[in-house]
């Protein structure tokens, strides 16, 4: 494989840097499907903006039991479809590069569900970590493996008690947390109310997919997520993404669509049903 050059110095702060905070590869997808799919939504923005000088960035948020990163990183030096997996000098990034040039980075992550059933993104950690403990406990042990916790909106999820313990903590800065909204909500669905108090405590708001588990949506990374300037750097990414996202000040600018009215029934008509088998 003869590898792409990088841009250099000069080209390199003014790199289009294209974020999907919320990527879950399922069993039942393809992960070349997946990769080629989060290309092809990156190059789309990337023309939007009138620039062919990007990085493309998946952050994935696998849930218990899934080990995507891990298998790709034992296969370093070894390629999936038509992707070369190649190590960076982090345990948590994985560099990506097709046979016709095409590049991405792929960050670790995990999903966890807290004991007050709320979602937890929890970023630039490969060790899996058990679910249904206190939210406040989760946060710490994240904080600790040198991840970053990261909240994504649900449906539902933030009304009530759960909402409560939201906002207080993200009033109590005990540890760094962030939140993230994601391609499911509706374009009819008003800004929650937890964005409005991310915003008054300077806290940023992300973005990512949150494909569901079909096969019908194993392209959908990339479709969704955030912003940012500069080239990260390609042996150090996660380092480097996270010392930007905890010195952000506001939410970085959000790409792609909301979800129309009939996919989001469709979609939670979809989900009440996986749940119920």
């Amino acid at each position: 494989m003869k590898d792409t050059p990088l841009p250099d110095s000069k080209h390199a702060a003014s790199t289009l840097v294209l974020v999907d905070g919320h990527v879950h590869i399922y069993a039942c997808y393809e992960v070349d499907q997946v990769l080629d799919g989060a290309w092809r939504h990156f190059k789309g923005v990337a023309d939007s903006y009138g620039t062919a000088d990007f990085q493309g960035v998946l952050i994935l948020t696998e849930s218990a039991g899934d080990q995507v990163f891990g298998d790709l990183l034992q296969c370093t030096r070894r390629t999936v479809g038509r992707w070369y997996v190649l190590e960076t000098r982090e345990q948590c990034s994985l560099s990506l590069q097709r046979d016709d040039g095409a590049r991405l980075l792929l960050l670790a992550g995990r999903q966890l569900v807290s004991q007050e059933k709320l979602e937890l993104s929890a970023y630039f950690i490969t060790e899996t970590l058990a679910d249904g403990a206190p939210l406040t406990a989760l946060l710490e042990q994240v904080h600790r493996l040198g991840g970053l916790s990261v909240l994504p909106w649900g449906v539902g999820k933030w009304f009530g008690q759960r909402g409560r313990e939201v906002a207080a903590q993200l009033r109590r800065h005990a540890t760094p947390l962030l939140l993230s909204d994601n391609g499911g909500r509706p374009w009819f669905w008003p800004m929650p109310r937890l964005f409005h108090l991310a915003r008054q405590q300077n806290i940023p708001v992300l973005a990512g997919s949150d494909p569901l588990p079909k096969v019908s949506e194993q392209q959908q990374a990339g479709r969704v997520g955030f912003v940012l300037r500069g080239a990260l750097r390609p042996q150090r990414p996660a380092e480097e993404l996270k010392q930007r996202l905890l010195a952000l000040q506001a939410p970085p600018p959000r790409y792609g669509k909301r979800e129309g009215a009939w996919g989001f029934v469709r979609n939670q008509v979809y989900m009440q049903v996986r749940h119920a088998l």
